[in-house]
Parts: structure tokens; sequence; C-alpha cells
């Protein structure tokens, strides 16, 4: 269940709040974001072979073959054969790409229970891209679900996800208690207290239409309008009623209590400290941001990283928290970067990144500042992330006969979905052009030069272990031919053992439900397979089933999306 506001050690699941009345708030804990929802068993160990090749010499040259002009169109693997679920799916109309019975398979119990099992948001940008799609559709609601329930619960997920403007945008025309609380949250998290205020001002009766375990949050709501406006009895009494209904936020109830008695409490700060307790906060004076950064919920960091008049330092450690989590945009990060005044020798990695982008985009030493951003940043666990941020400053111009730069800013392009530049900047850097081919889904033909060049890349020793069995994969779940001495190559390194791994049946179920064509049961089904930190975190086997899956259901781009996440961290980097 969902209680942003409250810390209770009891376990209970998003699930049953759902089915018992819209939307409870659930304990916020430091691994709150949809916890607690259940989590994953332990992922176990498993490996997928790949199929035996067929004989075949290595090339006896190490001369690339130069590609023949016109494409070369691979045959069909199979004879097709139109059936009913073969169909394209009617589109939502609402440019998603999302089809119009999305949640077509589901009944809103079996998205609860599904939603239950997921570390949310993703960290995967492609798969967060598609939750927010998903979230954003105007597809019908599942079978079964009130509307006011099943839009209560996309906001929850959007204010989970960091996602404020587009809740604001979903919940616009809404009339329900329920949905006024939700927005009532959102706008004093963005801190503006005078529309927050009115949504809680238009319930009647903060009692009235709303489940139990929201009222706790409401009062506490109420109390932060009354000490805005300076009602240091009406704070008093509110937090004393937030009590009576079992809320237990200690952070804002110790900070209603302080207004109240016009003392200073003694605060300790919570593991996870959310939007709205950093609102109560300043309620009390300045707020160290800094000292928040760490512990912070993903829209606390976008609202930190975003707030001008925050501390320098501060709003550069949230913005690259907030990227993390896909909580912020690539363009709004490279902002803060040029604004921060970062000065040299600071030992923070974030910093550091920031200075090293601010140089980069002054001319000084281009090449080796956007080659080690990017480095740092794929160590670090997001570095497609970053890549979109070099994407969102830096124009693909010519690169000249720098490598280095042109790798760079390759990976930057390719992170950015920018196909047609990340080709004209890996016109010196081939190896990056067959990547670009594998990923690119406007490409259905293959030249033999492109696939020589993975070959190449396999027979030389080129491609570490990761990445042999990462393209093998990649390459079978896109159906397109593996090149035999990559197979032989991938037979000969050990197999993958690492990777997280989902509990027995995920998979066979993943597979039946992109067989019928259940787009969101395949997506969050995906999401589950996938783990937390997405397809570059992931066993092979769920990887290649993903994409498969995605691709089922006419998510082509995305899949490819997916094969490029899971390749981008292995592939090689030659430049010197």
């Amino acid at each position: 269940m969902f209680r942003p506001m409250l810390r209770s050690t009891a376990p209970m699941l998003f699930v049953l709040a759902l089915v018992a009345g819209f939307l409870p708030l659930a304990p916020a804990h430091a691994q709150d974001g949809w916890t607690p929802f259940k989590t994953p068993p332990p992922a176990r160990s498993s490996e997928k072979k790949p199929t035996e090749p067929r004989d075949r010499p290595p090339p006896a040259s190490d001369d690339l073959p130069p590609p023949p002009p016109g494409p070369y169109q691979r045959p069909q693997a199979r004879t097709p054969v139109v059936e009913k679920l073969d169909l394209d799916p009617i589109a939502a109309p609402d440019g998603s790409g999302l089809p119009l019975e999305l949640w077509r398979g589901l009944d809103i119990a079996g998205l609860e229970k599904l939603l239950s099992a997921l570390e949310l948001p993703p960290r995967s940008p492609t798969l967060f891209a598609l939750w927010k799609r998903m979230l954003l559709s105007s597809a019908p609601p599942p079978t079964g679900a009130p509307a006011d329930h099943f839009l209560a619960v996309r906001l929850e997920a959007l204010y989970r996800s960091g996602l404020l403007a587009e809740m604001a945008e979903a919940g616009a025309n809404a009339q329900s208690p329920v949905v006024s609380a939700l927005m009532a949250r959102k706008d004093i998290g963005l801190g503006d207290a005078q529309k927050g205020c009115d949504y809680i001002r238009s319930l009647s009766d903060p009692r009235s239409g709303l489940p139990e375990r929201l009222r706790g949050e409401i009062q506490l709501l109420v109390g932060y309008c009354a000490a805005v406006a300076g009602d240091r009895n009406g704070a008093g009494l509110a937090a004393s009623l937030a009590r009576e209904e079992g809320l237990e936020a200690e952070l804002p109830l110790a900070a209603l209590s302080g207004i109240a008695e016009e003392t200073k409490p003694r605060i300790a700060l919570p593991k996870r400290v959310l939007l709205l307790d950093y609102r109560f906060l300043e309620l009390l004076g300045p707020v160290n941001a800094r000292q928040l950064a760490e512990r912070a919920e993903p829209a606390l960091l976008a609202v930190i990283a975003m707030d001008q008049r925050a501390d320098p330092h501060a709003r550069i450690m949230a913005a690259d928290a907030a990227l993390r989590v896909n909580a912020l945009s690539p363009q709004a990060v490279a902002d803060i970067y040029r604004q921060a005044q970062v000065g040299q020798g600071e030992s923070d990695l974030a910093l550091r990144r920031a200075l090293q982008f601010r140089l980069a985009e002054q001319g000084g030493r281009r090449s080796e500042a956007l080659s080690g951003i990017e480095r740092e940043a794929r160590r670090a666990g997001f570095g497609m992330q970053m890549a979109q941020v070099i994407a969102a400053a830096f124009p693909a111009s010519e690169v000249g006969n720098d490598p280095v730069l042109a790798e760079a800013l390759a990976e930057a392009m390719l992170a950015a979905n920018r196909i047609p530049e990340a080709r004209q900047v890996a016109a010196t850097v081939p190896h990056w052009t067959a990547l670009i081919d594998v990923v690119d889904p406007a490409r259905n033909t293959w030249r033999p030069g492109t696939l020589a060049i993975m070959e190449d890349l396999a027979t030389r020793g080129r491609l570490s272990a990761d990445a042999l069995n990462r393209l093998a994969t990649v390459l079978d779940a896109l159906d397109i031919d593996v090149p035999v001495p990559l197979w032989d190559a991938a037979n000969r390194v050990p197999q993958p053992k690492g990777g997280y791994l989902p509990e027995t049946g995920v998979l066979a179920e993943l597979a039946e439900s992109a067989k019928r064509k259940d787009a969101a049961r395949t997506i969050l089904l995906v999401m589950k397979a996938l783990g937390p930190n997405g397809p570059e975190g992931a066993n092979n086997l769920p990887l290649g089933d993903a994409i498969r899956a995605l691709r089922k259901i006419g998510l082509e781009a995305d899949a490819r999306r997916l094969a490029l996440e899971a390749l981008l961290p292995v592939w090689p980097r030659y430049a010197p």
C-alpha cells in the first residue's frame, strides 16, 4: 500500500490496500519507491548456452571486405502465417505508440499484483520511458476498474517516479476526494502552497470520501496550510488529529508541534527523506539541502536540483542522483552543470563531472573530458543517462581525425536515439557503425560489411567475454543471423553466471503474455524479469526473452533500445 508520509514497522501490501479502498499511504523507509511492495526472492544463477554453430573457417585475411553497393536482404527465417493475434493492434490516439487495448488481459487485482512485485521507478531509461507512456496513455482502464481508483493508482505512480508535471496533466480534470488529496500533496511538494491548500479546502470534510489511512495525511496537510497561514493553534490541532488517525510521520508531526508550541524541535532525518518532509522542514527555517541529497526520493531530488536558491553543490549532487533514476531530463542536468560554479580540485565525483562538462563546453580538452565523463558514469551504473546529457549539449559536428571524440559523441547520439547523427560521427570508428546497425529499428536490411565488422571483432579478440555473450544474445533475440565466428568465440569463453534472474515461472508467464499480445501485462513482466537494474544488470536469459517479448507486442523500437542498454556498457572502445 502507498503511504508516502507514514513510517511504520508493519509490512503491508499496496495490493490489499487498493482493494480495501482506493489508495492508502505506505510506510516510507529508505527503500521506498513503490516499496513496501514484496521484494523478489534472491536471484539464482543460470546459464544460457548458444546453439552449436555450423562449421566454417574464420576469415583468411585481417582486412575487412568492403560492403558491396546496395542492401542485402536477409531471407525470412520462417514462412509467415497470419493469425488473429499476429494482426497489428489499433493504436491509442495519444501518440504513445501503445495499443488502444493496452490493459487487455488485466483486471485491477491482476494489475496491483504485478505492481506489488516491482521496484519502481525503473532505473532503465528505456523501461522508464515505456512506464511513463503507459501511465499517461488514454487507453481505457483495466477490466472492472473504477475510473477514480485507476486514476489514483496512476497519480501515485507518477508521484513516486518523480513525474510531478505529468501528474498535474493526468489529474487536471478529475474531481474526487482521493484525487484532490493526491493533487494537494503534489502542489504543496512543488512549493505552491496556495494551490495545494485550495485543494485541501475543497474537501468539505477531510474524512469524507477518503480511505481510512489517507485521512491522517490529509490532517497533516491541513496542519501545513494552517502553519503557512500563521495559525499556530490550527497547526497543533491538525497534528493531534493526524496522530488520532494513526499517522506515523515523525518529522512533519514534530515540525507542526514545534510551530504550535513556538519551540525548535530536535528532528532526526529519516533514512529516506520525502518531498513533503522537505516542505515541513522549511517551515522551521533554512534547510541544508546538501544533507538531504543522498536520502531524497526522486521527486525531492528533482525539486532540489531545479531550485535556483539551493546550494550549488547540493544542486549538482541532486541533479546527478535524479538523473540516475530518470527523475530529471538530460537537458535540465546540462543546464545545471552550466550554471554551477565549481572549482578545480573537487573530490566529489558529481562536482568533478560538472567541472569536466564546463571545460568541454569551453573547448578545452573536449575529447578527454567527454570520454572521462562517460567512463565514470558507466562505472557508476548510469552511463546511458549521462551520455544523453552530453548529446543535449554537444552537437554531432565534424570530429575530424579524433577517434576519442568520435567514440564519445557516437555513444552520446546513440543514447539520445539520434541515429542519423550517430552514423555521422561514427564514420571513422566502424565498430560503432556495427552497433548502430544492430539497434536501429529502421534498418531492416543488412550489408555483409556490417556483419564482417562483428566477425572481425570476435576473431581478433576485441570483444570481452561479457560483450561476446551479450552480443550473441541480442542478435539472436532480434532475429539477426549471428555470425558463426562470433558463436565460436562466445563458445570458447566462460558463460556468464551472474546477473539478475527472476523467480521460476516469470519468463514462461512473459512468453505467454507476449503471445497473447497483452501489452501492459507484457511490459510489466519485462520490468519484473529484468530486475531493478534493467538490461544492464540482468542475466542474458531474461534479457533475450524481454527483447523478444517487446518485439512480439509490436514495440520493436523499445526492444532495440533495450538491446542498446545491454550492449553499451560492454562495447569496445579502442581510442587511446
